[in-house]
């Protein structure tokens, strides 16, 4: 398989390239700044673009059989967050236009506030931290889910990231905003190894899931 990862020179973005690389997959970063890009392979690509210009994207996809997207934004509490909302229209319209059909995108528990949800959700992270990342990436999933039914998608909704190495253990999910009753953190390995796992079957096509281990 030949994966374009968005956001590989960030955590999340690294550990899935690492992850697809020793699956065996091609993989092509396609990144704002290739000097970020660390890791080198026979089987990688690294390729600049810029997601404001669907231009420097299409080229790159073309002959892919799948994206993921683990473009991230830091919190700001004193400003509005675009970067997932504006980024998917360009990435969608990319892969429609290279013939790629298959996406995989990363988003949060509680982009969106559900009753029963975890206190930390509800009472620190949403109104104090999370409020404007969260905002956007609810403003994400809704995009796909009304103008992306022409393509196949995944969007995995984690829990808090870390960087321990992987627990191992097998991934729990819920078509829910989250997973009930249990811990509200999971390594970046772990999540990319559920990346991969999406893309490897068909379990999780046209689906929103949480994840956890």
């Amino acid at each position: 398989m030949k994966v374009a990862v968005l956001g590989a020179t960030g955590p999340s973005g690294q550990a899935v390239v690492g992850e697809a690389l020793s699956r065996g997959h091609d993989v092509l970063a396609l990144v704002r700044n290739p000097d970020g890009m660390t890791v080198t392979h026979d089987k990688l690509q690294v390729h600049k673009i810029d997601l404001a210009d669907e231009e420097t994207v299409i080229p790159h996809m073309k002959g892919c059989d799948a994206v993921v997207s683990c473009i991230g934004s830091r919190p700001s509490f004193f400003s509005g967050i675009t970067l997932y909302s504006d980024t998917i229209k360009v990435i969608a319209s990319s892969m429609k236009k290279a013939n790629v059909n298959r996406l995989v995108c990363m988003t949060s528990w509680g982009t969106k506030y559900t009753e029963n949800e975890a206190w930390f959700m509800t009472y620190l992270l949403r109104p104090l931290l999370l409020r404007t990342v969260l905002a956007d990436m609810s403003r994400m999933e809704d995009y796909i889910q009304a103008e992306c039914q022409d393509i196949n998608y995944t969007v995995v909704r984690p829990p808090g990231l870390t960087l321990n190495e992987s627990t191992g253990k097998e991934i729990k999910t819920s078509d829910g905003q989250f997973v009930p009753n249990t811990r509200g953190s999971i390594p970046r390995k772990d999540v990319a190894k559920f990346i991969l796992q999406c893309l490897e079957t068909h379990d999780w096509d046209k689906k929103m899931v949480a994840i956890t281990v």
